[in-house]
């Protein structure tokens, strides 16, 4: 059991995540996103354009979307990277991803949800 485990507090393991400077502790997570219908398309476009170069990141591990079939205005991304420090302070300032996090939140109906995952099993 690591350190981080004995944290009760989920606000504070999600404060410890995102404020880690340690390298080479990989990043899992799965975002859901819901949008607004009448920008779909808009999203759907911003999606397309920031797929290929995040998923050509050195960094990335995979990098997947679905659309729910019961709820076209949902998505899913489940995204692997292997250093969480390097994704936050290397990939995410970079300007198409900036371009792509502008657009796409401009679009969201609800708030986003982040759902940080520990991998079970080996790697």
């Amino acid at each position: 059991m690591s350190e981080q485990d004995n944290v009760a507090d989920p606000q504070q393991r999600m404060s410890d995540l995102w404020t880690s400077t340690k390298p080479g502790v990989p990043l899992f997570m799965n975002v859901t996103l819901t949008i607004r219908p009448e920008r779909r398309e808009e999203f759907l476009a911003a999606l397309r354009e920031v797929l290929p170069p995040a998923r050509a990141e050195s960094n990335c591990i995979y990098l997947h979307v679905g659309q729910s079939m019961t709820e076209p205005d949902v998505f899913v991304l489940s995204e692997g990277w292997h250093d969480l420090a390097e994704y936050r302070d290397v990939v995410l300032p970079k300007p198409y991803f900036q371009t792509y996090l502008q657009i796409s939140e401009s679009t969201y109906a609800r708030p986003r949800v982040v759902v940080p995952l520990t991998p079970v099993g080996p790697m």
